[in-house]
């Protein structure tokens, strides 16, 4: 399993920190939330604008059931990729991913790092399966999910509201751990840095 902290490496040779999020980083967090423009924050399913709703979320953070890992240029946080799980009850072993980027670092492989890193701790629980939901416009992210192994698995039709107020399909794509385990063994072994 990886261990934390760790340096990666984006497709454009930029070095970044990965490190598991703790109470010390919420004010960072506060920051990068509030850095990033509308147009992103449409997607996220807290409204990061009120400040009092990241410190609901992210403080205290109990681990088994939200693991989330920051990624830092210097000292700055320049995105967060979170790990849900239920505590209890029929979907306890489904994962969730969530990942969020800032724009100055999407299309540089950091979805596809931060993934990758909440795969190989989701492999370490007893998750059977982790999942993702999507605007059916975020074309980047299906894209990097698809690259990872996640599959479509279904499209609601009109089922999630932007924060605009219009209605947009959602995806729902998931990748099951236990089959990646039998059919994607050089995976597992590859570099932790994208290629």
């Amino acid at each position: 399993m990886e261990t934390y902290p760790k340096e990666v490496k984006l497709k454009d040779g930029h070095i970044l920190i990965l490190r598991q999020f703790n109470n010390d980083d919420l004010e960072s967090l506060v920051q990068f939330f509030k850095s990033l423009p509308t147009s992103e924050r449409m997607y996220l399913r807290l409204d990061v604008a009120k400040r009092e709703n990241i410190m609901k979320r992210f403080g205290q953070v109990n681990y088994d059931i939200m693991y989330p890992i920051i990624a830092l240029d210097e000292k700055r946080i320049v995105a967060i990729g979170t790990l849900y799980r239920a505590e209890f009850g029929w979907m306890r072993n489904l994962g969730e991913i969530r990942v969020v980027v800032g724009p100055e670092f999407q299309r540089r492989g950091l979805c596809t790092v931060l993934t990758k890193a909440l795969f190989f701790h989701a492999i370490s629980t007893d998750l059977y399966k982790i999942q993702a939901e999507l605007m059916e416009d975020q074309l980047a992210a299906i894209s990097c999910f698809e690259r990872l192994g996640f599959k479509k698995e279904a499209i609601l039709r009109k089922h999630v509201t932007d924060i605009k107020g219009n209605r947009c399909n959602l995806v729902i794509m998931s990748l099951d751990i236990q089959e990646m385990w039998l059919l994607m063994e050089d995976f597992i072994n590859r570099q932790f840095y994208v290629t």
